[in-house]
């Protein structure tokens, strides 16, 4: 069964590579390319997340989503009103949102969003 979540790492005079674990699938030149391999096979990129800074402070079930050195997206939980308790997604380069019930759909949302986003799979 084919993972629905890889890495796209760069690869120091070699271009981009696609890896699933320990297994490097493929390596192409740009990361555009790389980023089309995930869309051809259904899959997500996997993002490096951690936790949101802002003030020097981290704000309780913030999380914001990094690829390379660029942050790319944001989930938070909501904690009050009436929908206390749902997840709030944002890719940041296209403008893709949602409100989801749990923590991995917002990680979900995000990661897809931004693996479209860097193949413009979504332009019209």
């Amino acid at each position: 069964m084919p993972a629905d979540r890889l890495i796209v790492r760069f690869a120091y005079q070699r271009g981009w590579q696609v890896v699933d674990g320990s297994t490097i699938l493929q390596t192409f030149e740009k990361k555009e390319e790389a980023f089309q391999l995930l869309v051809d096979r259904g899959a997500r990129v996997w993002l490096q997340w951690s936790r949101t800074v802002i003030g020097g402070k981290t704000p309780p079930y913030d999380f914001a989503a990094n690829f390379l050195q660029d942050t790319v997206g944001r989930i938070l939980k909501t904690l009050h009103g009436k929908e206390a308790g749902t997840w709030f997604w944002t890719c940041h380069e296209g403008g893709a949102t949602g409100k989801v019930p749990t923590k991995d759909e917002a990680v979900f949302g995000v990661e897809r969003a931004y693996t479209r986003r860097v193949v413009k799979a979504d332009w019209r």
